[in-house]
């Protein structure tokens, strides 16, 4: 437990300068570009080819890889894991460069079909004509990364998005620099680019640890029984990835349609919401992942429910505290993140009761990557993609129903509840498998934990704006309240007697 600990807090660690990189990197773009036409239609132009890097690269792709890499690794040596690499990066390639090409295409002829339209649908086809080929670059480092994963490599693999956070920040000020801070379309295709530099350093840093490693690559399009095996498990997941990002790019697109605010707002919220998702519980799912793999290879469940129930705790433990907390605090986290420059407060109260709704279906969300990833280690694909149907059904009836009266925080709360539909159905299905948890007491203690800690801050919150208001309440709050907040949960725990405590102190302290 004490190396997982050690592991998740390195990707942890290194997954907090992205983050926070990120949210500057955001900071700035709405403070040039405020939530206007051209902030929306920057945003959906680089939603799709993080579409298609969580559908191929870090979703089916990767998922299906893992297994079969570190089961070559175990069973036939380095040599051999690396040629299967070889042939898994020379067909990818192959694929995301055609994708890349035909995205281009189809961006480049609704550019000439929507001349005429509204700004933001204009500028989001010529965007996306720019961005396009960064899915290649992000797919083909997913790739490396995963690969690095097995091997035990987290640490490098987890700087390069804080890289590439840097790179866009340099590509807006260089746009600031000579076209002035007045031209945001062309700010806008400064950072576009950026993307793509910030990709190239993404897919090269890790292929150049791994060649320190010993790997070294050669185009190889010969077949394989792993390679085989490898479309068996991709297929199915590839279903499955596609139904869930098809919900993500379906709720886009009716935020496109509602207007200029919708799209920059769901997006913020998602921003923040990732923070805790990146820095933790997707941090628990990566070093999880290989582990879980290599023991459900095994007759016993025994050992597989137990590491699988020290993960999924882990997660909880972070991820339900963190939704009461930005319940809590949330005005303030707006007001500090994102309202500079052209960002003014009429735009945060556009963005806090959509942050709220978000924040809601951050345990499901957590939870939902963990509990696929337990599927996926057991090389069953098949049914997180059937399971995944109904959560994308759920999603396109409630957005519909529920983005008439209620706008962007109508789309949120469709896009929670149908997330709380997928990970409750996976969690069933994974413990009618490998046997059910019998730690829902542990869980009712971070419940209770949380919750008190959210009262807790939002009444000292209140208190402080009977004498504070503005930018310094928001400050106070997230400097000090929130610090405050995260001891009084920890002391809490203590008092509830939570048997993991010290290792959630442990990772806490690493990151």
């Amino acid at each position: 437990m004490g190396r997982d600990i050690k592991n998740i807090a390195k990707v942890a660690f290194a997954t907090v300068g992205s983050r926070v990189l990120g949210l500057i990197r955001d900071s700035f773009t709405m403070a040039y570009m405020s939530i206007g036409a051209v902030s929306a239609a920057y945003t959906f132009a680089f939603t799709l080819p993080n579409l298609f890097r969580r559908l191929l690269g870090e979703g089916a792709l990767t998922s299906a890889m893992i297994p079969i890499f570190t089961q070559t690794l175990k069973q036939d040596g380095e040599q051999t894991a690396f040629s299967f690499l070889n042939k898994v990066f020379t067909r990818g390639a192959i694929l995301m460069l055609g994708i890349s090409l035909l995205g281009m295409l189809i961006a480049f002829v609704a550019s000439i079909c929507l001349e005429g339209e509204q700004q933001r649908f204009v500028l989001s086809a010529n965007f996306s004509i720019v961005l396009m080929p960064y899915l290649t670059l992000i797919c083909l480092a997913a790739v490396f990364t995963a690969a690095l994963n097995v091997l035990g490599s987290f640490g490098v693999p987890s700087i390069t998005p804080a890289i590439h956070n840097a790179t866009i920040i340099g590509g807006l000020f260089f746009g600031v620099f000579f076209f002035g801070a007045k031209d945001t379309v062309a700010i806008a295709y400064c950072m576009c680019v950026a993307w793509l530099v910030g990709g190239a350093f993404q897919l090269g840093l890790p292929a150049y640890w791994l060649y320190r490693q010993g790997w070294r690559y050669s185009f190889d399009l010969r077949p394989s029984k792993s390679l085989a095996e490898l479309y068996a498990l991709f297929v199915p997941a590839l279903l499955g990835a596609a139904v869930y990002q098809l919900n993500v790019f379906v709720s886009k697109m009716l935020a496109l349609f509602i207007d200029n605010s919708a799209l920059p707002s769901l997006y913020l919220s998602s921003r923040i919401i990732e923070f805790p998702l990146g820095v933790f519980t997707l941090a628990i799912a990566t070093v999880y992942f290989p582990k879980l793999a290599k023991m459900a290879t095994g007759e016993s469940g025994t050992d597989f429910l137990r590491e699988y129930t020290n993960g999924f705790i882990m997660t909880m433990c972070i991820a339900i505290p963190a939704t009461f907390g930005i319940i809590a605090t949330a005005p303030d986290i707006i007001s500090l993140l994102f309202q500079w420059g052209l960002f003014n407060s009429a735009d945060s109260n556009i963005c806090v009761p959509v942050l709220i709704a978000s924040s809601c279906g951050l345990p499901f969300f957590a939870l939902s990557t963990f509990a696929t990833r337990g599927f996926h280690s057991h090389k069953d694909t098949r049914t997180p993609v059937r399971i995944s149907y109904w959560s994308f059904g759920a999603n396109i009836v409630l957005s519909i129903a529920l983005m008439v009266p209620f706008g962007a925080v109508g789309l949120a709360l469709a896009n929670v509840l149908a997330t709380m539909l997928f990970a409750v159905m996976l969690e069933l299905r994974i413990s009618k498998m490998r046997g059910r948890l019998n730690e829902w007491g542990e869980v009712v203690k971070i419940v209770l934990s949380g919750a008190l800690m959210a009262i807790i801050v939002w009444a000292l919150r209140m208190c402080l704006a009977d004498y504070i208001d503005g930018k310094a309440l928001a400050i106070i709050v997230c400097a000090g309240l929130i610090p405050t907040g995260i001891l009084i949960y920890i002391i809490l725990l203590k008092i509830l007697k939570f048997r993991r405590l010290e290792n959630l102190k442990k990772m806490i302290l690493r990151k």
